[in-house]
């Protein structure tokens, strides 16, 4: 897995096939590597599909005292500067999304498209998180540093939903209808000031039912038989 130097860490990666670029982020707690589920069936579709571990997960280390999905966002809009394929169309599942929209508020112009997988503009309630992983005092190894309140991810993953009326290219907004960390109307609300998205809502499904989910493969590939891939 090769590296490339971002800031103040080196960030590891992996890639499959050929043709544009396509970034695809991983969930918290998870790597890149994890990613190969959908990595593969992109790759078929004539993509270069790129795997990044993101700070503090997977062969990336996190030397700062923090994981502030701000600094993510630093991370991921500073490798694709070095990496130097811009623009990349890009994936982006729960965390992984979370990151890739907000780096697509700031710098819209380096993403092609944008697929939003299990995720929100605003990172879910201290109380909804500690239904899902425990209270801040259980939580243990990477879920304690992930989802700690002062020093985690859910630090500045608080726009506003108007604040992305500038993410105007095309986007596929996917949620499920039982996804214990995010609702449906959230991600309704996303969908209604983005003016290129599309939404879809997988019945009968979970945060993590969503992964190998055929409507789910099945929406990726009309989306992307639609829109440009240069």
């Amino acid at each position: 897995m090769p590296g490339l130097s971002v800031s103040d860490l080196k960030m590891h990666y992996s890639e499959r096939g050929e043709g544009p670029p396509l970034v695809a982020l991983h969930a918290a707690t998870a790597n890149g590597i994890l990613m190969g589920w959908i990595a593969d069936d992109l790759k078929k579709q004539g993509f270069n599909v790129i795997t990044p571990d993101q700070r503090g997960h997977g062969q990336t280390a996190n030397p700062a005292s923090d994981l502030h999905l701000t600094r993510l966002v630093d991370d991921l809009l500073e490798f694709l500067y070095v990496l130097g394929r811009g623009p990349v169309h890009g994936f982006g599942y729960s965390m992984g999304g979370g990151v890739l929209l907000y780096a697509a508020k700031r710098q819209p112009e380096m993403f092609l498209s944008l697929v939003l997988l299990g995720t929100n503009y605003r990172h879910a309630s201290a109380e909804r998180i500690s239904s899902i992983v425990g209270p801040p005092d259980q939580r243990q190894g990477k879920v304690r540093e992930v989802f700690d309140p002062e020093t985690g991810i859910g630090v500045g993953w608080d726009s506003p939903v108007e604040a992305f009326g500038s993410v105007t290219q095309p986007s596929l907004i996917i949620c499920a209808d039982r996804d214990e960390f995010n609702d449906v109307e959230d991600c309704l609300q996303l969908y209604g000031v983005m003016p290129g998205a599309e939404f879809l809502v997988v019945p009968h499904s979970d945060h993590l039912g969503m992964i190998r989910h055929p409507v789910v493969y099945s929406a990726l590939h009309e989306f992307y038989a639609r829109i440009p891939h240069k």
